[in-house]
């Protein structure tokens, strides 16, 4: 049975560094705090962790700097960079940048640490078993995951390579992905219909401005809800029963209720579909107000309103 990840949190402001281990230790993370960077040298040579997290701006050595030597003493100890600096990647040279398993910006969500925290440690572990086993474990384990989204992997190739080593990304080729994907973000956050993604647990994954609007909560309150939360009529039940539809690629329209986080239910319409997402599925909802208060308050199996809309692509 494995005990709890052990975390090295590396940070020299006593605000940031308690509010983190609070947290994490109630995630299930053992946590320990180096306030410098030899202070972080120290402890991770002495004693075992699977994974460090790692301020850049450090007084004296810089998180840079610390990383680099943690790469050359403990190559398979993955380290999680946190940094104030969006254009971390266009000043750090990526043989440096690309020492770490993976990078957050601040301002970040306490799910988004603890979902790369939780990866690095699956990856640390299976690091080791494959040392157990006799099996190379040269740092090529490790390669770095820059957060948003965290699916994209640069890796130490150079830019013009293509991506055929494995489907990493380059620096580069990272880049300029994100720059789309912020694209894509802010054309979701400034279209009227509010959308939601959740995964498989009813976990919201993805709220776009409009929902965070429509629903009275900042974004990453949003995102660290379940469906049932906000959607008083969610029957899990009769959601599973359609199914079978969705994963045929129609798209479940009704009328029905969300509730604000001041507990006021808002009558709406309401049109989901699924998706697979690296075998994974999820659910997008997409909603706007609806005036049809009595039939929202019904259940979409016994719904008039409800209706199946053919996805011409499936067809």
């Amino acid at each position: 049975m494995f005990s709890n990840p052990r975390v090295l949190l590396v940070d020299d402001d006593p605000d940031i560094t308690l509010a983190l281990s609070d947290y994490l230790r109630m995630e299930g993370f053992d946590v320990e705090v180096a306030e410098t960077g030899n202070g972080a040298i120290h402890k991770s040579t002495t004693q075992s962790y699977d994974v460090v997290l790692l301020d850049v701006g450090l007084p004296g050595r810089d998180g840079i700097e610390v990383l680099g030597e943690l790469a050359e003493r403990k190559p398979q100890l993955p380290v999680v960079l946190l940094t104030a600096f969006t254009s971390l990647q266009k000043t750090t040279p990526p043989d440096k940048l690309n020492k770490a398993f993976a990078y957050l910006t601040k301002p970040y969500s306490r799910a988004e640490i603890k979902e790369v925290l939780h990866r690095a440690v699956i990856r640390q572990r299976e690091a080791a078993k494959k040392a157990q086993a006799g099996v190379s474990t040269s740092r090529e384990l490790y390669k770095p995951t820059f957060h948003f989204p965290s699916i994209l992997q640069p890796c130490q190739g150079k830019a013009g390579e293509g991506t055929d080593h494995d489907g990493q990304l380059t620096v580069e080729e990272y880049q300029r992905l994100a720059e789309d994907v912020q694209l894509m973000q802010f054309a979701f956050d400034h279209i009227p219909e509010a959308i939601l993604v959740a995964d498989t647990n009813k976990r919201i994954r993805f709220a776009n401005q409009t929902a965070v609007q429509a629903l009275d909560y900042t974004k990453e309150e949003l995102e660290n809800l379940r469906i049932p939360d906000i959607a008083p009529n969610h029957d899990n039940q009769r959601y599973q029963e359609h199914l079978k539809e969705l994963r045929e690629g129609k798209t479940l329209s009704y009328y029905t209720t969300h509730r604000t986080k001041q507990g006021q239910e808002i009558p709406i319409t309401i049109s989901v579909y699924l998706f697979n997402f690296q075998g994974k599925e999820f659910t997008c909802a997409i909603t706007k107000p609806s005036k049809k208060t009595a039939e929202a308050r019904r259940e979409p199996e016994a719904n008039p309103s409800l209706r199946w809309e053919t996805n011409p692509e499936t067809d």
